[in-house]
């Protein structure tokens, strides 16, 4: 969340000082009916060099101006209810788009904090592929944006066809290439792009590759433990933005799961509340928000419907046909490094072709910045490579 405070309060710099070049986007490619596009800013490509420079991307280039649109389309639920979402699309100006990128953004707890108003990820990411000639899609998820209710954090059979849906509704859109698409994400949007990376990959489309970075894999045996132990001032936060976005969901007392106290703190806080003042309405020590008999259940083991929805959103047992890197920080402490590098170890030792990448001795939002050049450079070599295998001649 830090990254994109940071990222936002460089663009708008960057804004000011070249407010001289800014454009209006081009009008809205042709959209399939259920697809609205709403124009939303143009970016330059000095705009955007400056942007890199500042925040201390370095190692990419960029090409093109981009054109930022926001995006509506319709998500069927589980239960079979249509529901309308949002995300961010942007587009390379005067050139046709190469192939579709699907980057998902990390926590954020408002629902303003999101690619299609758009945020500091959004243009970032809008400038990493796009300003290189890529289609970007970049998903707000449920219960953001333009969709109602609570975002259900880390609920696996929410975000993951919210996701794919919006990638399905790009690939409608003229001008985005009937290619595989790329996934790469954040945080929480790591954790996404692997989600919708096993929805694609189960109903047989091909996926050119995926790159999540600072993503929980195995989050009910290896982030939730974290978590628990405290240490980091967002453990608390992500603990009890689970507890209330999956209560909400499933429909589950968050005084089933939480003190008294704090089941009404939670749930005001996380109604709009920006995220410093949560922070600051959270304790340091995560186990004093949970209730003795959720404590005794979690210490001996045993099931908790909280738990059992981190278990059911576990991506770490997949064995995925797609080239996997998952980048991490070597000092992260949001998401510990374990997490990528059981996962690496798991997937590889059923035949998966994946790595886990250390982008170096930082924390987890600076690991975004130091896994952009690599991510973008290991793009171009799957296209590469993609290139050189010879095209079968129809018969």
């Amino acid at each position: 969340m830090r990254m994109a405070w940071i990222i936002a309060a460089i663009l708008a710099l960057a804004a000011l000082l070249v407010a001289g070049y800014l454009r209006p986007p081009r009008t809205p490619p042709v959209a399939p009916e259920g697809v609205t596009l709403t124009p939303l800013r143009s970016i330059s490509t000095l705009e955007a060099r400056i942007l890199l420079r500042l925040s201390g991307v370095k190692g990419l280039p960029v090409r093109y101006a981009v054109d930022c649109y926001r995006m509506e389309y319709t998500v069927t639920a589980p239960d079979g209810r249509r529901a309308r979402q949002s995300g961010l699309l942007a587009l390379p100006r005067d050139v046709p788009a190469t192939r579709l990128v699907s980057f998902q953004h990390g926590t954020a707890t408002t629902r303003t904090a999101v690619p299609s108003k758009p945020d500091g990820t959004g243009l970032a990411a809008a400038i990493l592929f796009a300003g290189n000639g890529y289609a970007l899609v970049a998903p707000d998820y449920p219960g953001m944006g333009v969709s109602p209710g609570k975002h259900p954090y880390y609920v696996a059979e929410s975000i993951g066809p919210s996701v794919v849906a919006m990638i399905d509704a790009a690939r409608k859109l003229e001008g985005v290439p009937d290619k595989p698409v790329f996934l790469s994400g954040f945080s929480e949007g790591g954790w996404a792009s692997m989600v919708a990376l096993k929805i694609l990959e189960a109903r047989g489309d091909r996926v050119l590759g995926a790159a999540p970075v600072a993503g929980p894999y195995d989050i009910r045996n290896i982030s939730v433990p974290a978590a628990m132990k405290g240490g980091a001032p967002s453990h608390s936060l992500y603990l009890a933005y689970a507890a209330w976005g999956q209560a909400g969901y499933y429909g589950h007392r968050l005084d089933s799961l939480l003190t008294p106290k704090y089941a009404l703190t939670v749930e005001r806080l996380f109604d709009g509340a920006e995220p410093k003042a949560i922070l600051a309405g959270l304790p340091a020590n995560p186990r004093t928000m949970f209730n003795q008999a959720f404590l005794d259940r979690y210490d001996r083991g045993e099931a908790h419907w909280y738990l059992d929805v981190f278990a059911a959103a576990g991506v770490a047992d997949m064995t995925p046909v797609t080239p996997l890197r998952l980048y991490y920080g070597a000092q992260d402490r949001d998401v510990v490094p374990e997490e990528a590098l059981a996962a690496a170890r798991g997937m590889r030792a059923r035949g998966a072709n994946v790595t886990a990448v250390d982008v170096g001795p930082v924390g987890h939002e600076p690991s975004m910045l130091a896994a952009a050049p690599l991510i973008f450079a290991w793009l171009q070599e799957l296209e590469a490579a993609e290139q050189a295998i010879p095209r079968r001649r129809p018969d």
